[in-house]
């Protein structure tokens, strides 16, 4: 690379031919899944009103205080690019009456598409990222909950995804999530020195979000804390209680775990994420929970809501660490031209070769190059099947081909005997 060339943004990454293979199959799967369970696609704007996300997610959240790329643009408004899903499906739900109009309470939705956060990049971690999520609106009962983990294991397991654990708690109401929060503040607060600066002011603004704090320190600090789940209502805990006896009935495992908080102010009840141990200690690839508050808050009717988004970056490592992994990829021909370069007659044919196999690729080769250079690049793209057109084909409206059950001898066909040929090989 020369020295003055100008390289991507640190965090932003380019994906290359040989990756874009498992993004197609997670787009193909991921939507075939979300058409089963009948749910909706919805687009939103990359860009959204900065304030959008501080009354959603909270300002004293790391997305917002310390992630969220925001700027004033020419009108001198405040944007941003959008950090997360959630906030920008429910403005547009709002907004254009799609969850309480009409009696259209019930309504599910899911989306895809880059996400932006200002963040140390990982392995599995970028500042722009690909988000997948699912939105259902109107359902409060522990069955909503209940069909979305179905969906996300219906998901993983399309991918070929095992070994992942299914962690889950229950964050209660608003009055259990202040209680708790109380809870966590007198246990640590008279431990104060022994946390970082960042430590110290997440304890006084949130303290929840220790709860799931990789800091050994916090985590001493945490160690005999009650539950979250000792400390809900009676109301949350039999909703939780009955959740779990649904997935004990369904034979779906799971792990409570206290330390399931989520790290936005809106999520309440039901929290889950399902973890994959390869990932080491960024192993969340798919979160979520219920945020019953959110779409009345925003300006909404009061509608309860549940949902989760998965990392495609994270599910895109897993998917390359699986030697099992059959990924279905259309077939590409080469069309080798050796005649002149004022003929069309291989343009011809490669029309109408793309419009009759629709699921085969053709590739023409560089037709000022020599036939041994076309060959040996044609090889590369297909070693069993291979088009030839020479000066003598065109003479004699014929075609030349090159197959692995002919030994990759020359062999001359009509256009009629060719598409017989490959009907029967490839459909």
């Amino acid at each position: 690379m020369k020295k003055n060339t100008i390289k991507s943004i640190k965090g932003f990454k380019d994906i290359l031919p040989d990756e874009i293979k498992y993004y197609k199959y997670f787009e193909d799967i991921s939507s075939k899944v979300s058409e089963q369970f009948s749910i909706d696609e919805l687009r939103t704007p990359i860009i959204e009103k900065s304030e959008l996300f501080n009354r959603s997610i909270g300002d004293a959240t790391d997305i917002v205080t310390k992630e969220m790329y925001d700027f004033v643009d020419k009108n001198g408004d405040s944007i941003c690019l959008r950090p997360e899903g959630t906030a920008s499906v429910v403005r547009s739900a709002i907004e254009h009456s799609l969850i309480y109009d009409r009696g259209l309470k019930k309504q599910k939705y899911w989306y895809y598409g880059p996400m932006f956060r200002h963040e140390k990049p990982q392995k599995g971690r970028y500042r722009q990222f690909s988000q997948f999520g699912v939105e259902c609106y109107g359902f409060s009962d522990t069955n909503s909950d209940l069909e979305l983990l179905i969906i996300g294991n219906s998901l993983l397991k399309g991918l070929n995804i095992d070994n992942v654990t299914l962690h889950i708690n229950s964050l209660g109401d608003i009055d259990d999530k202040k209680d708790y929060e109380k809870k966590i503040f007198d246990h640590i607060s008279s431990h104060v020195s022994r946390l970082d600066k960042y430590q110290a002011e997440t304890l006084a603004k949130n303290p929840l979000r220790l709860l799931d704090s990789k800091s050994d320190n916090v985590k001493e600090l945490l160690l005999n804390i009650p539950t979250l789940y000792d400390s809900l209502s009676n109301k949350s805990k039999s909703r939780f209680d009955m959740l779990l006896r649904k997935l004990d009935d369904l034979e779906i495992s799971y792990l409570i775990d206290n330390s399931i908080v989520r790290g936005l102010d809106y999520y309440n009840d039901t929290v889950f994420e399902w973890r994959h141990q390869s990932l080491g200690s960024q192993n969340a690839i798919c979160a979520g929970g219920r945020y019953d508050l959110l779409v009345n808050m925003m300006g909404g009717d009061a509608v309860p809501a549940i949902g989760f988004a998965m990392g495609v970056e994270r599910i895109i490592e897993l998917l390359k660490l699986n030697d099992d992994l059959k990924i279905q990829k259309n077939i590409s021909i080469p069309i080798i031209n050796t005649s002149l370069e004022k003929e069309t007659y291989v343009h011809l044919i490669s029309k109408n070769l793309r419009t009759t196999f629709g699921k085969i690729n053709f590739f023409n080769t560089d037709s000022s190059a020599s036939l041994t250079s076309q060959l040996k690049h044609a090889m590369k793209v297909n070693d069993t099947f291979v088009i030839i057109i020479t000066d003598e084909n065109i003479k004699n409206k014929s075609l030349t081909i090159k197959t692995s059950e002919n030994q990759m001898s020359d062999m001359v066909v009509k256009w009629d005997e060719l598409i017989t040929y490959m009907r029967k090989k490839y459909e």
